[in-house]
């Protein structure tokens, strides 16, 4: 099936967000709100893209951030293939809301751990 992405950046632009994502996470993502059967459409591929992209997050990123990983001494997001860098969570976190992409913690045990043991590295 192909899409008219153009004819719907609106809705994209306010779909790709937080609240979509964790709504995904939690199971709770209704689109019956959504008449227009093409966008639907659209919307139910983008949830698939991102459902997909979460659990592959889950399995593979030990951070708890969405597209966040560590490289070295650098914090790194990475939305396929674009990636930005930054020194601190807290500047990562500006850069990408910044950009209006999406900052969303899936895992709040592990995203903390990573925090208490960046800040244990910074003491020595």
């Amino acid at each position: 099936m192909r899409f008219d992405l153009a004819k719907y950046s609106v809705e994209i632009v306010e779909f790709l967000c937080a609240k979509t994502l964790e709504e995904i996470d939690y199971g709770i993502l209704d689109l019956s709100h959504v008449r227009n059967h093409e966008l639907k459409e659209v919307l139910i591929f983008l949830e698939e893209l991102l459902t997909i992209e979460l659990k592959v997050n889950y399995l593979k990123n030990d951070t708890g951030l969405f597209r966040v990983h560590v490289v070295g001494n650098k914090y790194c997001y990475n939305e396929f293939g674009y990636v930005l860098e930054a020194d601190s969570l807290c500047e990562l976190k500006e850069l990408v809301l910044g950009e209006d992409r999406i900052w969303y913690v899936f895992d709040e045990i592990s995203a903390r751990e990573l925090i208490e043991e960046r800040r244990g590295l910074n003491a020595w």
